[in-house]
């Protein structure tokens, strides 16, 4: 069965066309590319504290870093949604793959799926890795103390003083990177598209 059936639909992007390919021009339309929408606008909320319809110069400052901070939860869920949306495609390309290289049942049980390295499996490890983010920022509002936390609080003569954590940049750059990793396991298992000219398994 082909999972590609044809283009549903094109947004442009500041690097080019995004093209979504899904079963359905339902899913596609209303799941797929509503997540990576999303993810774009959760992403620029983290980096600039600028939200939708509202330009960030006309935030104060700390309600900016506020903006940001609660920006990194939007980034999560939304690569979450794009775990979740990609999952059963993924689970059904490997699977056919690592049956094809294990033909027998003799080798099956000495290569199990779980311990074989295909792109279901990379794919559960990044969504591990974003539980552990989770947990981070969770364990960050409960605990007392500072060292873990992703946006801090300093009295000045002027009022509370809003300021950013390295915990704050370093989890961005990670999910900078893991959204990078994400979405290459769509792209090469053609659940997304770049717009460009791809050669055939």
């Amino acid at each position: 069965m082909n999972l590609i059936k044809e283009v549903i639909c094109k947004m442009s992007f500041d690097s080019g066309d995004l093209k979504v390919f899904n079963p359905s021009r339902e899913i596609s339309k209303e799941i797929t590319l509503e997540i990576l929408i999303r993810h774009r606008d959760a992403l620029k909320q983290a980096r600039t504290g600028e939200l939708k319809d509202i330009p960030v110069e006309k935030l104060k400052d700390n309600d900016r870093k506020m903006n940001q901070v609660r920006g990194l939860n939007l980034v999560l869920a939304a690569q979450r949604e794009m775990i979740t949306a990609s999952r059963s495609i993924l689970f059904f390309r490997s699977t056919k793959k690592w049956e094809k290289k294990y033909k027998e049942e003799e080798e099956r049980e000495k290569n199990t799926f779980k311990e074989h390295d295909n792109d279901y499996n990379k794919m559960l490890e990044w969504l591990e890795f974003l539980k552990i983010c989770e947990k981070a920022i969770i364990e960050a509002q409960k605990t007392k103390r500072i060292d873990d936390d992703f946006l801090i609080v300093r009295k000045t003569e002027d009022g509370e003083t809003y300021e950013l954590t390295s915990n704050f940049r370093e989890m961005l750059d990670d999910l900078e990177e893991s959204y990078e990793q994400i979405y290459l396991l769509m792209l090469t298992n053609k659940i997304v598209s770049a717009g460009i000219e791809e050669d055939e398994d």
